[in-house]
């Protein structure tokens, strides 16, 4: 496993090798993670916490990488995968789990000034963990990569953002984790999820036009989210407020997601 100073240091190495998987990673991200290789051109980390296995590549060479991959056996996942290398991955027994893109709204105020939604938030409870959990498990692969979030995800998201939540009933029927970085300039909205019963209800909008009030209301003058490519569905909403790809690369995440 890491310590904090090691991490350090090959943190930086992998910001000078051309394939990298870790520019957003941070400690706690794999702090249990166990080092494969590290050498000039090459950092390898694998993280057995994960299901499946998360692999943390920096290489000059991402063919080192692949040879690495091959004589790895079990269940494997990558996330910032060269396009250029799917084949190879292929043939290894890797398929697409999503592509992601970032959208940005540049101008948050506005879209705020445009929402009449008048309603104040609600927030999640840290009592109420397994409830948001149980609503994540049940939208599991409606898009790709979305595979729901255990009560401890919820609660270590607690720790320093929010999660807003709607209603039917009693009942949470939908989420939308949301958090302010960015020396508080930027919104980002990180996950909305609604119960399958619930969809198609408008809770969608409700969540996204309060997500955007709350950004605004604590200072952020720009909002930020990701999405996979063929959530078509996302899109359309996250573009009815303003978010926009401004022509971004995408993430390709690919996974083995049985033995090889």
């Amino acid at each position: 496993m890491l310590n904090e100073e090691f991490f350090n240091d090959v943190h930086k190495k992998a910001k000078g090798l051309k394939y990298n998987s870790m520019n957003y990673v941070c400690f706690d991200d794999c702090k249990n993670a166990d080092v494969v290789c590290n050498d000039d051109d090459l950092v390898l980390l694998k993280d057995m916490g994960e299901t499946p296995a998360m692999i943390y590549f920096a290489a000059d060479d991402f063919g080192r990488v692949i040879e690495h991959l091959r004589d790895m056996p079990g269940e494997l996942r990558l996330h910032f995968v060269p396009k250029e290398y799917v084949w190879q991955l292929a043939e290894l027994g890797f398929v697409e789990w999503g592509e992601y893109v970032d959208f940005w709204n540049r101008d948050l105020v506005n879209a705020a000034s445009q929402i009449d939604n008048a309603d104040s938030p609600e927030y999640l409870g840290i009592g109420e963990c397994e409830e948001a959990s149980m609503v994540s498990q049940k939208c599991k692969l409606q898009s790709r990569g979305f595979e729901g979030e255990t009560p401890e995800w919820f609660a270590d998201w607690l720790k320093e953002n929010k999660v807003i939540i709607v209603r039917k009933n009693t009942m949470i029927a939908g989420f939308c984790c949301v958090s302010i970085y960015g020396e508080g300039t930027t919104l980002w909205i990180r996950k909305i999820a609604i119960d399958p019963v619930c969809q198609g209800l408008g809770l969608g909008k409700i969540l996204m036009e309060q997500a955007i009030k709350y950004g605004v209301k604590n200072g952020a003058a720009r909002g930020f989210l990701s999405a996979d490519i063929l959530n078509k569905n996302a899109i359309g909403l996250y573009n009815k407020y303003g978010f926009n790809t401004e022509g971004a690369d995408s993430e390709l995440q690919m996974i083995r997601a049985v033995s090889f």
